[in-house]
């Protein structure tokens, strides 16, 4: 089963729970992790989350690219150069539709993400917070289009060739499964959040269902105790707003928290 369900009830749980996955992954290998705050939600990036299909995403994605270009360049430091991939990771930070889904090195940030705050939707009161985990250099050796190279693939970079056919202005034929690679840190956020990726090619579907023909697990893990005492514990250990956002509003956010001070 390419899919593996665990549920724990607290952080040190959720650590505990990490580090038996992480001993079983082979020598050299890692994790990523990802926040979610339901179990119901599917790992897919908001660029394709309203089931177009992958021409007019790709359409769709050029635009974006090209505005955000022509209105981020006031932003940027002097002279900072920019290629398609910087503008989509920035962007993906920032909130804009891309083919990229964020993953983080650190389980905390995840499980910040992952309680932050509450879902606002009809089954609210019906799910769980999740923590995804994946071992990226195993999936990245199970996906079909690299599987060919064996052990000597490992997290790609925007500089490998075998990343061509993701590229958003490739000329090539574009491959279907998602594939792990590491972006540029070109945000504070990123940077703060160890950010990483994976980025999707020319099939619409979430990395879940992918998970069925790739010979490479994803484990989702609920935690199912109190919402509330989860946030507080995440509090205790001093991972707050500013570990994620470090920006004068979060950092206002956080003060404003640990004072006591209720609106």
């Amino acid at each position: 089963m390419a899919l593996e369900e665990r549920e724990v009830e607290g952080l040190q749980s959720l650590m505990t729970e990490v580090l038996n996955i992480s001993k079983e992954q082979a020598g050299g290998s890692f994790l990523w992790f990802r926040g979610v705050c339901c179990d119901k939600y599917s790992l897919i990036p908001k660029l394709l989350r309203d089931g177009k299909e992958p021409e007019a995403v790709f359409e769709r994605e050029a635009r974006l690219l090209t505005r955000f270009r022509q209105r981020s360049m006031a932003y940027w430091p002097s002279g900072y150069p920019q290629n398609d991939w910087e503008h989509l990771f920035a962007m993906q930070h920032y909130g804009m539709p891309t083919r990229l889904l964020d993953w983080s090195e650190n389980l905390f940030v995840a499980a910040y993400f992952a309680l932050a705050e509450a879902c606002r939707h009809a089954h609210e009161n019906d799910c769980f917070p999740v923590v995804w985990c994946v071992d990226p250099v195993e999936w990245n050796r199970a996906t079909p289009v690299l599987s060919e190279y064996g052990s000597t693939i490992q997290v790609l970079t925007t500089a490998d060739d075998e990343i061509e056919p993701y590229r958003p202005d490739t000329k090539r034929k574009r491959n279907k499964t998602p594939i792990a690679v590491f972006g540029a840190h070109n945000s504070e956020r990123i940077v703060a959040q160890r950010g990483t990726f994976f980025v999707w090619g020319n099939e619409t579907k979430p990395l879940e269902e992918f998970a069925v023909d790739v010979p490479a697990k994803l484990w989702r893990i609920k935690l199912t105790g109190p919402r509330e005492v989860l946030e507080k514990d995440l509090q205790s250990i001093g991972f707050g707003e500013t570990m994620v956002f470090p920006e004068l509003t979060y950092l206002a956010a956080e003060l404003g928290r640990t004072e006591g001070w209720k609106e």
